[in-house]
């Protein structure tokens, strides 16, 4: 087990209670969940981790097919413990809090993306924050990013080995 997977299962376990679960769909509305807690990995860190739901409908272009279903957003900014400053931290551990939350679903089946140091919103950079997206197709299946989406670069984290 990789140090990512171990970091990941700790995470889950410490913080089960406060991730949402995505099986029949329960996660799948609009109200944001937040955690906040002490940096595993980073001395004097705060990480707050965003879990944000949003329905999307994308219609056929070209040879891409139209797509309907939810994208999971998990944002994970970084401060200073002290003074509440956003600060750099490794994407070790916001990629394990994104493995954390999304652990339910199998390696192998899981389309988890890398949108990097940007808001998801608004696709603009911000210091401190780190964000991963997961789609979901109507029946809460992960699937590919559907091309049509592709506003802000998606980088596919490969399963852990």
């Amino acid at each position: 087990m990789t140090d990512r997977a171990v970091l990941a299962a700790r995470i889950r376990q410490e913080h089960a209670h406060e991730l949402p679960t995505f099986h029949a769909g329960c996660a799948l509305d609009t109200s944001p969940c937040a955690v906040t807690a002490e940096s595993l990995e980073t001395r004097d860190a705060t990480l707050t981790v965003t879990i944000t739901c949003q329905s999307f409908a994308a219609e056929s272009r070209g040879s891409d097919p139209a797509a309907a279903g939810t994208a999971v957003t998990v944002a994970v900014a970084s401060t200073y413990t002290a003074s509440g400053a956003r600060r750099h931290i490794q994407l070790a551990e916001p990629e394990a809090w994104a493995r954390a939350v999304f652990a339910e679903f199998d390696e192998d089946e899981r389309r988890m993306y890398l949108l990097g140091g940007v808001d998801a919103d608004t696709g603009r950079p911000q210091f401190g924050l780190v964000t991963y997206r997961l789609y979901l197709d109507a029946r809460g299946v992960p699937i590919r990013v559907p091309p049509q989406l592709l506003e802000i670069p998606h980088y596919w984290v490969l399963p852990l080995e």
